[in-house]
């Protein structure tokens, strides 16, 4: 007796019979799938608003404490001010005082501004003639009332213009006509004078001789306690 096996047929075997296919497919409705793609764009943007309200709320809180404090340091100083001018209700006779020693001192030096040092004038005057043997015997000088700019020295051949505040007239004694135009030479170098000429020169018995000499006064003069402090000129 034979027996006759039959092959099984692998596709159909139970493993391949169970297997499922790997085929898919969205069943659901497009409308629906645009409304939940809506749904999540619409909460992203609820919390975008969030985080931007939160952001300003944090801001104004900052700037609202900051203006707190702002008015807080205001009052502070405001009360500071209030005291200090309270307390010096009991300086105000020493500002009175030190208000009115400023103005004194400004009025001063407009009412000195022409003020001159006249004991150094005429040691500059005396000064420049030891050299040639002058010996000053008289001054007299005068200051123009319109100040600084009030005249021109007199004009001489070959003599500056320089502007002068005053003029002075110096009489003396000398050993000869040379030494007079020595003395008139060093005056001429002088800062404090401009042009100086003599006016007359006499024969004295002893044979020296007399003179007289007129001269400017300029800018540099001017000095005082109140304006520009004076500088003794001696024979410079």
């Amino acid at each position: 007796m034979s027996t006759t096996l039959i092959p099984v047929d692998p596709a159909a075997t139970p493993l391949r019979s169970s297997r499922l296919l790997t085929i898919s497919a969205s069943l659901l409705p497009e409308e629906i799938t645009i409304a939940r793609r809506a749904r999540k764009a619409r909460n992203w943007v609820i919390v975008a608003l969030v985080l931007a309200a939160c952001v300003c709320a944090a801001w104004f809180a900052y700037a609202y404490h900051d203006k707190q404090q702002a008015e807080e340091e205001l009052t502070e100083a405001t009360n500071t001010v209030i005291r200090l001018q309270h307390d010096q209700r009991g300086f105000a006779e020493t500002v009175r005082v030190q208000s009115d020693t400023t103005l004194l001192g400004q009025q001063l030096k407009t009412a000195m501004g022409k003020d001159l040092d006249w004991a150094a004038m005429l040691n500059t005057l005396r000064t420049a003639g030891i050299p040639s043997g002058v010996k000053v015997t008289g001054v007299n000088g005068t200051l123009d009332r319109e100040g600084a700019e009030a005249s021109k020295a007199k004009s001489m051949p070959g003599a500056s213009t320089v502007t002068t505040v005053g003029g002075v007239v110096v009489t003396g004694t000398a050993p000869d006509k040379k030494a007079v135009a020595s003395y008139v030479d060093a005056l001429g170098k002088q800062t404090v004078l401009s042009n100086p000429y003599v006016t007359s020169v006499a024969s004295m018995d002893d044979g020296g001789v007399s003179f007289s000499l007129k001269a400017g006064i300029t800018n540099n003069a001017l000095c005082g306690r109140f304006t520009t402090t004076c500088k003794s000129t001696g024979g410079n």
